[in-house]
């Protein structure tokens, strides 16, 4: 018997922001490609090396301010989150049914290539690769994963910081940004680390804050120069901060953890993604809208799997023999389009195949959620994925642990039995 469609069903009827998903998708991309540029092989004395080819070019630096769209991807991330849960709040979904479909959504799509990379891995430590270099391959391949675990737990806030951003909107905004710059002052006046992790949750709750303002509508009503005028504050705030202050100019040195910069950056892309939205909407067209929108359907298996995909293309190209030339010189930028083609041409199918997996699970919104087991998803997801990110794939338990719980994380949760009845829709300013 066919399980009815429940929450599912009103979605039809929920608008899409066709600027939002447009530069959803082209911030994607973004990502792919500068991935692409990033993957350093070089072939040594002490054979294979993985290295970020770009770090330390204070020419990427600088194109950083342009290129480090995560500011941005918690921007419209934000923007969506608010705009779905309000359309299941108004459906009879409690904050535990959104957060359970929020980790499923996320955290599915994770388990197959973490479990591939983990099982690879291992099998080549068994072959007798050497360690260290399996564990910077693991570093690398498993470096994006950061984004997973902290977007899943900003999810998990959504019900939360909405009533509150309903309730007292500037008073959160600030009281986040008053948290975010505090934390960073005093790791920054007292060289403390493990502090500078609390903006892991102020900085980017605060940039996801600012992205519930736009889905209400605010940055659409003011002036078009006030817009122009903000972004040029923003990244005028930017130089002092770095030129002056003295944080470094690579917005990607400024990410994990997230200093003020990352902040201040957020701040200016939303002006200018404000700004910018008359072209956006004459933009998307139908045929980029559809381009658009199958990006962002599989969003999380492209994220997910085109750095593996990036290092298997490097790797192959060593076993065909191909020359692999010195980082950044010409020769290196004279092959990287054939790089990126072979890199798409390998991830397109692995999408294909995987879309089915990635978007199963969203049936499973159809019964009451228990509070306590929505917090333990996130909790399982949250340090499953943490776990790889710092002690890494290898030892061999450290990856079967973060796999383990993000198995729990996407499976644990009661079988469907209840439909959502909306009710009437409630209208925000």
């Amino acid at each position: 018997m066919t399980a009815p469609a429940a929450i599912d069903a009103p979605r039809t009827s929920l608008s899409r922001d066709a600027a939002v998903d447009l530069v959803k998708a082209f911030c994607l991309i973004v990502v792919v490609v500068l991935h692409v540029l990033m993957a350093g092989v070089v072939v040594g004395p002490h054979g294979l090396t993985l290295t970020n080819a770009l770090a330390g070019n204070p020419v990427f630096a600088w194109s950083t301010w342009g290129v480090q769209v995560m500011p941005l991807f918690f921007l419209l991330g934000g923007f969506s989150s608010i705009t779905e849960w309000r359309h299941m709040r108004a459906a009879g979904a409690t904050d535990a049914d959104y957060v359970r479909k929020r980790v499923n959504r996320l955290a599915r799509p994770a388990v197959l290539p973490i479990a591939l990379v983990g099982g690879v891995l291992t099998a080549l430590a068994v072959a007798g690769v050497p360690a260290d270099q399996l564990k910077e391959a693991g570093f690398r391949i498993g470096q994006p994963l950061w984004f997973l675990a902290v977007y899943i737990g900003c999810c998990a806030f959504v019900p939360l910081m909405t009533r509150l951003h309903e309730k007292a909107r500037i008073t959160t905004l600030a009281t986040l940004l008053a948290a975010a710059l505090t934390i960073d002052t005093i790791s920054v006046t007292f060289h403390l680390p493990g502090v500078s992790a609390l903006n892991f949750l102020f900085v980017w709750l605060f940039i996801q804050q600012l992205g519930f303002w736009a889905a209400d509508g605010f940055f659409a009503r003011l002036p078009r120069l006030a817009l122009l005028g903000g972004t040029i504050a923003s990244f005028g705030t930017l130089v002092f901060l770095t030129l002056v202050v003295g944080y470094s100019t690579d917005m990607y040195v400024n990410l994990n953890p997230p200093t003020t910069c990352i902040l201040v950056l957020g701040i200016g892309q939303i002006f200018l993604f404000s700004f910018a939205r008359p072209v956006l909407d004459r933009l998307a067209t139908a045929r980029v809208m559809v381009a658009a929108s199958a990006v962002n359907r599989n969003s999380m298996t492209i994220y997910l799997w085109h750095v593996p995909v990036v290092v298997i293309v490097s790797l192959s190209m060593i076993g065909a023999r191909m020359a692999m030339p010195e980082p950044l010189t010409r020769t290196w930028w004279e092959t990287r389009p054939m790089v990126f083609v072979f890199t798409i041409v390998l991830l397109v199918p692995l999408v294909v195949a995987f879309a089915r997996w990635e978007r199963t699970q969203l049936r499973l919104t159809q019964t009451r959620t228990p509070a306590a087991i929505a917090a333990l998803k996130v909790v399982f997801a949250v340090a499953g994925v943490g776990i790889i990110l710092v002690v890494g794939f290898t030892p061999v338990v450290s990856w079967v642990i973060g796999l383990s719980l993000l198995l729990l994380a996407v499976w644990l949760g009661p079988p469907p039995m209840r439909v959502f009845q909306p009710k009437k829709q409630q209208t925000f300013d």
